[in-house]
């Protein structure tokens, strides 16, 4: 009988063989009852008021787990993470696991209580009303609204277009607005019917009805055909047997409305703008070479010249491929979580270890993304890891866990930065080859609106705007994000890939002498909301000899007269001033600026200082407004801060997109 190299390694254990497999030497076990223990480590986490994520250990020839809730059963399952859902708002509950081997239970493990999260509203914004379009042309038209009512807050407006008559379900999303009431849509095709669509989105995850409009747009004469795509700029992505992405860079011309995609010199697609410069290939047969062509088509309809020819090949069928990750999130001193994305579903392993792979810890369930906790680690040391997945296998990874206080370390931030640029790629190899052993990210991770809407089909702005720059950053240190308003568009996919602690909103760790508060900014901050329940029990609770805050939208920015949030600076910056807050780090403002310290609003040398550090990438914000007494140095550049932090002192320094070191400050206890 033929058996998978999983099945031989069990049976083969089984038989009192050992194995060798890979670097890690893994001894043969006898099925007694001795072996049934459970978990090292369970971990819990409330993701809203109705679901609580658990996860825990692997345990050594486990073919089972069983997960109690309040002392019952909850199920018995074979995999390492669970999700349960259906759960009562601001209730604790208490889960356990026992692992079974050999059809033995174990004892259980040590409990852990969840406290699920309040409720969100559950009032829908109402539609968009009094829907308008104005100032059309052959290529564009402006659409004007006025705004919806909501309970939660209205963070932006989607807009849908697609053909005049079509089903609102059947249109494509082509923008959010940033909460603004009006929207021009550009690079539309000549003398073409469109219906637009728009829908109030909020931060509770509703989005409401929509109201359409059809417009008709004007005839052009232009009869020129636009500047070709470059031809290096075509690349070609294996994915799977059945699957390429193409993508493509951005035709010189002004008046491009779409892009035609040559598979073997037949026309298969036509990407419109503004949707991305990426196309996935789906049902291809496998083991195949296919050449892949672009052309430019303006709004009149002309079509530049085709690119050559960029071959790509899919792989035989049945090949796994790790397409995003791995990466690292959550670490704490003793443990650590490793995430990464197959293209096909299949069993999970992370093998790791000091200097080399000592440990391995195994998941059988099949899975696209996968999710293994590491326990037992040191604190402050670096381990070495790989993944494997069916018969895919990737190594040269590492991360360090959290030092104890008293250990010195650096960490990275960054702001704003998902866009694509050249400047966020320069940005990412800057901080894959620094100290960091962190990278605290500062909101808009993803742009324009961090969808990821079916990763099996399509090559998504995750793909190509986070993963492809910041894949070697997340691979070799822990990821920590904060929510911006970008992540508030992507129908929770921020959510799924970035595997934030708490409620993925807001949260906090410690890591050597720095507490560090994440602050969700989207969400309320005012007298008897849960976040600032959350921020003021935190802060009023944490020890450390640096406490550091992260939110989104600043309450200092000097580069508009609207761009310092009114609702951080009067309903965060107050308890910053009493808790003892020393350094707040924000993006928003696409650009960098450092204030004085601050408390109550005037210079003081023990207050806060409060960095703007939103140049990550995706375009610059100049400033508009004389710089203020309070801001002690500012700059419209690509920049990123790195932090190090000692028992005594935080040193902050700014670094351009090209490593130059442009601002310094040192705050000292």
């Amino acid at each position: 009988m033929a058996l998978s190299r999983r099945s031989f390694v069990a049976y083969a254990l089984g038989a009192g063989l050992a194995l060798d497999v890979g670097d890690v030497v893994v001894s043969p076990r006898s099925a007694h009852a001795a072996d049934a223990v459970p978990p090292e480590l369970l971990a819990g986490q409330a993701l809203s008021s109705s679901t609580v994520r658990l996860i825990w250990t692997a345990v050594t020839g486990a073919e089972a787990y069983r997960v109690y809730r309040n002392d019952v059963l909850l199920v018995e399952q074979p995999g390492t993470l669970l999700e349960d859902t259906g759960l009562t708002a601001t209730t604790t509950y208490r889960y356990e696991v026992s692992s079974v081997v050999a059809g033995v239970e174990s004892a259980r493990s040590a409990p852990v209580d969840v406290l699920t999260q309040r409720a969100d509203p559950t009032t829908v914004p109402t539609a968009p009303t009094n829907l308008q379009a104005s100032s059309l042309t052959s290529s564009g038209v402006k659409l004007t609204w006025t705004k919806s009512t909501a309970v939660a807050k209205i963070t932006g407006y989607r807009i849908l277009r697609g053909a005049a008559g079509a089903p609102v379900e059947s249109l494509v999303q082509i923008a959010t607005t940033d909460g603004g009431t009006s929207y021009t849509a550009s690079k539309l095709f000549a003398n073409r019917a469109y219906q637009f669509a728009v829908r109030a989105v909020d931060v509770a995850g509703h989005v409401g009805p929509a109201a359409t409009i059809a417009v008709t747009t004007k005839t052009t004469t232009d009869t020129s055909a636009p500047s070709a795509v470059s031809n290096t700029s075509v690349a070609v992505r294996r994915y799977s047997a059945s699957r390429l992405d193409i993508t493509w860079g951005a035709s010189s011309s002004s008046d491009v409305s779409g892009y035609q995609v040559f598979r073997n010199n037949v026309l298969i697609a036509t990407v419109e703008e503004p949707l991305r410069k990426t196309y996935s290939d789906n049902g291809l047969t496998p083991s195949t070479s296919y050449t892949y062509r672009i052309a430019a088509v303006d709004s009149a309809g002309n079509v530049s010249a085709l690119t050559s020819g960029r071959a790509g090949s899919t792989p035989a069928a049945g090949t796994v491929l790790v397409t995003r990750g791995p990466y690292v999130v959550q670490t704490d001193g003793t443990s650590a979580r490793v995430l990464w994305w197959t293209n096909l579903a299949t069993d999970s392993t992370v093998d790791f270890g000091v200097g080399s792979f000592t440990e391995s810890v195994y998941d059988p369930t099949p899975r696209l993304q996968h999710s293994m906790l590491l326990g037992g680690l040191a604190p402050g040391t670096e381990y070495v890891y790989q993944v494997r997945s069916g018969n895919a296998t990737l190594a040269g990874n590492r991360f360090t866990t959290a030092p104890a206080p008293g250990t010195a370390f650096t960490f990275a931030a960054v702001g704003d930065y998902g866009g694509g640029s050249a400047q966020q790629q320069s940005i990412a190899n800057l901080i894959a080859a620094s100290p960091a052993q962190f990278l605290q990210t500062l909101g808009d991770n993803v742009y324009p609106d961090a969808q990821d809407p079916d990763p099996e089909r399509f090559y998504s702005d995750f793909d190509n705007r986070f993963y492809k720059q910041y894949g070697p950053v997340i691979r070799t240190r822990t990821l920590y994000p904060a929510n911006g308003n970008k992540e508030y568009y992507g129908d929770g996919a921020a959510a799924r890939n970035l595997w934030s602690p708490n409620n993925q909103r807001w949260y906090s760790y410690n890591w050597g002498d720095a507490h560090v508060l994440v602050v969700d900014s989207e969400q309320p901050l005012t007298a008897g909301s849960a976040q600032r329940a959350f921020v003021t029990a935190d802060l009023a609770a944490a020890t450390a000899a640096w406490k550091i805050c992260v939110v989104h939208r600043p309450p200092y920015s000097s580069t508009t007269s609207s761009s310092s949030s009114s609702t951080v600076l009067s309903g965060l910056v107050p308890l910053l001033d009493q808790y003892g807050v020393r350094l707040c780090l924000s993006g928003n403002s696409h650009n960098y600026e450092r204030s004085h310290p601050l408390r109550a609003g005037a210079v003081n040398p023990a207050g806060v200082t409060y960095v703007v550090s939103g140049g990550g990438g995706n375009g610059l914000n100049q400033f508009t407004l004389s710089q203020p007494f309070w801001s002690a140095y500012r700059s419209a550049r690509f920049e990123y801060v790195q932090v190090s932090v000692s028992p005594t002192q935080l040193v902050l320094n700014a670094y351009s997109d090209t490593g130059e070191l442009f601002d310094s400050t040192t705050l000292t206890q």
